[in-house]
């Protein structure tokens, strides 16, 4: 069944799309995540098609330090992927003239903010930034990017129940469409595209694979045994390169292998489900997928170098092309180091959560993907959420904080997004984001009192529900 979008909702976005269109000299400020990144290589795009006069930023977070560098320019600024949240710190600092464009929760209404929540949706499931940006596109006749959306709300895990929703969905049918977009029903591990074979299964955590998951020698075996070869004219296969058949073996195989070890069905059938190829890129590289084009672009944005994601959002395959494989290799290297050290140290209990001091041990860039790989790596059950502390970068009075959950949690009422907006507002921090994806700063004093607190909100949350 064809999904409709809300006609009040498509009509404001046509309003404040024809505004924007009259502008002349803009800036576009977004998020340094990949749905930041999409979402402002779509900005971009669509303004430079325009023959308008365009800038770009991205950065980590919009705060009273960030904003200063935004406050004085005499551009017009688009928020993307940012600003609902803070539209009391924009007006403050008074910022001349500004559109937003977001899908976080907001604070409250703006003649020139466009945002799901305002219209029924739920913009940490049904719609990512890129996703509203894209729509904002579609408005004025430009629907090419409609991919980048896709990696997006990827990239913001918003199929992580197996497929894309809602508004998604429109935008999905557009890429198809498009001939940009192939969907199908598979495996969803990460590395089909440009893994070999026993790596995607040596490396896999999203479930991890017991008696494989680490163990590159036993996945060899436990591939050869199925009578698949891992090489094909001395070059290494992956997923991608299997016949169907293969296919077919190996995830019966891999489906077979975990009920054998009582693994819960449901994460077994979160091994299978829609998987996104973009099928105007190069075959066997990782912006083939688009977890794997996510991924990239989160790697970028970790590492301090989103612009060169943008980049290559906007079609560099050459000079930011390279840049982001070597990125991703660093990124790689960093997640690694940062989950061993999680397993050697183990977490702290709570009574409703699970949390982590990275003891200037992981960067405050990664910490949060950290915290999220804590449940595929079997370091925590699914039972609880999970926080992890870095020291923050900019100010050293300052914590940061990340905080991961899944969608069986989601599904019994918890929220992080609200409850670290609310309570590191309280210590005079700031916060905020999805209900299954957040974060946070505080002062470094305020840990303690911040432990307890929080606590307190994710018990009130998940009581809800019983």
């Amino acid at each position: 069944m064809k999904i409709e979008m809300n006609p009040e909702f498509w009509n404001e976005i046509c309003r404040i799309s024809k505004e924007l269109s009259k502008e002349d000299n803009l800036l576009v400020v977004s998020h340094h995540d990949a749905d930041g990144i999409t979402s402002c290589a779509i900005m971009v795009d669509l303004l430079t098609g325009l023959e308008k006069d365009t800038e770009f930023m991205t950065i980590k977070q919009l705060d009273s330090n960030t904003i200063k560098n935004i406050k004085d320019t005499d551009r017009t600024v688009v928020f993307t992927d940012m600003g609902s949240g803070q539209l009391s710190l924009i007006k403050e600092n008074k910022i001349k003239d500004f559109y937003i464009i977001d899908h976080h929760t907001p604070e409250a209404s703006h003649e020139k903010q466009i945002n799901p929540h305002f219209f029924g949706y739920d913009g940490g499931l049904e719609i990512s930034a890129s996703g509203m940006a894209y729509f904002v596109a579609k408005s004025l006749g430009n629907m090419k990017m409609a991919h980048l959306a896709i990696v997006g709300a990827v990239g913001d895990m918003q199929d992580s129940d197996g497929k894309l929703h809602s508004l998604n969905r429109i935008i999905m049918d557009d890429a198809i469409e498009q001939g940009l977009l192939k969907v199908r029903h598979d495996l969803r591990l990460f590395g089909r595209q440009s893994r070999p074979l026993t790596q995607m299964l040596a490396y896999a955590s999203d479930p991890i694979l017991p008696g494989l998951t680490g163990n590159e020698a036993a996945c060899a075996s436990f591939i050869q045994n199925l009578g698949i070869p891992l090489r094909e004219n001395e070059r290494w296969r992956t997923y991608v390169d299997l016949e169907f058949s293969e296919r077919k073996k190996l995830t019966t195989a891999l489906y077979i292998h975990l009920l054998d070890l009582n693994t819960k069905e449901f994460i077994i059938q979160g091994m299978i489900g829609e998987v996104y190829t973009l099928l105007n890129e190069e075959k066997g590289t990782e912006l083939r997928d688009a977890k794997e084009f996510a991924t990239l672009l989160n790697a970028c944005g970790r590492q301090g170098q989103p612009e060169v994601g943008v980049m290559v959002c906007l079609g560099d395959r050459e000079k930011n092309w390279r840049m982001a494989k070597n990125i991703l290799q660093k990124h790689r290297k960093m997640l690694r180091e940062g989950i061993e050290f999680l397993e050697k140290r183990g977490v702290e209990e709570m009574e409703n959560f699970y949390y982590f001091d990275s003891q200037g041990r992981i960067d405050e860039n990664i910490i949060g993907v950290i915290a999220g790989m804590a449940y595929g790596a079997r370091i925590i059950p699914p039972d609880r959420p999970i926080l992890a502390f870095a020291d923050d970068n900019d100010d050293p009075k300052m914590l940061k904080i990340s905080a991961r959950a899944n969608w069986s949690l989601i599904r019994k009422g918890l929220h992080l997004g609200n409850a670290l907006r609310e309570e590191s507002r309280k210590l005079d921090g700031d916060g905020g984001g999805h209900d299954i994806a957040a974060g946070a700063r505080i002062p470094k004093e305020c840990r303690d009192e911040f432990l307890k607190n929080i606590d307190r909100k994710f018990g009130e949350q998940l009581r809800r529900s019983v």
